[in-house]
């Protein structure tokens, strides 16, 4: 595994995008004391919030995407070049991907 300039930090941008999809598909999932402890439940978030958390999870991910491709630049594994045209991909949809 290359790379490691954020000590692989920023895989935990993952982690928080999975418990946000994980809270939206339990929305709705009332609390139930006859339930086991771990048993997933929801917070019913309005459909506004679940929209915003939805969009959260899809930056999210970009983001961790994003700065896995930086770390692979300035670790010399790949190029800034590489790095700029995942950020243009990324944020200006249409260009193509040679790296």
């Amino acid at each position: 595994m290359s790379g490691g300039h954020f000590d692989y930090q920023e895989s935990y941008l993952g982690y928080i995008a999975e418990q946000l999809e994980q809270d939206i598909q339990s929305n709705d999932v009332e609390y139930d004391i006859s339930k086991p402890a771990d048993a997933p439940y929801g917070f019913q978030h309005q459909p506004e919030t679940i929209e915003f958390m939805k969009n959260m999870v899809k930056e999210l991910y970009k983001l961790k995407e994003l700065l896995r491709e930086y770390d692979l630049a300035v670790s010399s594994d790949t190029s800034e070049q590489c790095f700029l045209e995942k950020a243009r991909l990324t944020y200006r949809a249409g260009k193509e991907e040679t790296c």
